[in-house]
């Protein structure tokens, strides 16, 4: 997840009694709007939430259509906990300090706790275009690594198109909670769209997860047929980065495929350095079909003048590249 802004995200948040991964709370509430400055584009209409609590942070499930699979449900943090979330992001180290005796988790990072609109193109397209090219119709024999899961919708739709095996990362642990939640708990008993509960319980298995930062080089990335990423490039170094990564997988035999919603300030480096590191390649993004994401977001998650997100869903053209190993070879 992003490094956003250069704040200092301090890797803690309270972990609450009998909140662990094995014991969880599920209930369901009213929805409500917030009109506080800090809470963006909630919708106006009233719904009904179904919230979680993961390892204290609570979650409302938000479901996502997604092409040849039909719904998956995802974990986003709640108006509160985004808030929460920002606090111990920026608190000062003479802050944080009084909560030394309290029992922590070593994760501080908001972005990866709300969905980002990349992450439904890059799982549409990995469902239709590429699935096509295969025999089977599907990405069955396929191991697959997300770069930056965030809510892990891309992971899901992967394990749920049929991977044999997918790799979800993240550099802090919040997302990666997340998605082991929502493939235990919210996404194994649906037997909506087209896969039935028993095939959706079968291929959800397929997923592991893992700490990786694709800005520390000396740690390789594991091995894959498809490496994927969505929404990761927030700053020049982490575009930098994956640009790096995008040819160390090219090299290890991975195709890369990469999306990026709008306005994403990382783009341009990620650009610069790809065309730098591989000047044969054609290493421009195509734009294709995506959409806007809803509900609340932190306004220093999400600025007030972001394309991103809006009070419903809506069309939004979104970056996305596709490498090819054998294009790379020079």
């Amino acid at each position: 997840m992003p490094r956003f802004m250069h704040l200092v995200f301090i890797q803690a948040i309270f972990l609450r009694k009998n909140t662990s991964l094995g014991f969880v709370s599920r209930q369901i509430f009213q929805q409500r709007t917030f009109f506080a400055s800090s809470k963006l584009y909630q919708s106006a209409t009233t719904e009904v939430d179904i919230l979680h609590t993961v390892n204290g942070i609570i979650c409302r499930e938000v479901n996502i259509d997604i092409k040849k699979i039909g719904g998956i449900k995802i974990l986003e943090a709640t108006a509160e906990s985004q808030d929460e979330l920002v606090e111990i992001a920026c608190a000062t180290e003479e802050e944080i300090a009084q909560f030394q005796n309290e029992p922590l988790i070593k994760s501080g990072d908001p972005y990866g706790a709300v969905l980002w609109p990349a992450a439904s193109a890059v799982s549409d397209y990995l469902t239709t275009i590429v699935s096509e090219e295969f025999p089977s119709r599907s990405l069955k024999g396929l191991t697959i690594l997300e770069l930056g899961t965030g809510t892990g919708l891309c992971a899901l739709s992967a394990a749920l198109g049929g991977a044999t095996r997918v790799i979800a990362t993240d550099y802090e642990e919040i997302p990666l909670r997340l998605l082991e939640y929502a493939v235990e708990h919210v996404n194994c008993d649906d037997g909506n769209g087209e896969i039935d509960r028993d095939a959706r319980r079968l291929r959800l298995a397929s997923i592991e997860t893992g700490i990786f930062d694709i800005c520390k080089h000396d740690v390789p990335l594991p091995k894959a047929d498809i490496v994927i990423a969505a929404d990761i490039m927030y700053e020049p170094m982490t575009g930098i980065a994956t640009a790096i990564r995008a040819v160390e997988a090219l090299n290890a035999g991975s195709r890369v495929i990469i999306g990026c919603s709008p306005g994403r300030p990382g783009r341009p480096y990620f650009t610069d350095k790809l065309k730098q590191l591989l000047p044969n390649v054609n290493t421009e993004f195509r734009e294709v079909e995506g959409r806007t994401c809803s509900g609340p977001r932190n306004e220093l998650i999400c600025g007030e003048n972001s394309h991103s997100v809006s009070a419903e869903p809506k069309p939004l053209n979104v970056a996305l590249i596709d490498l090819k190993p054998e294009q790379s070879l020079f």
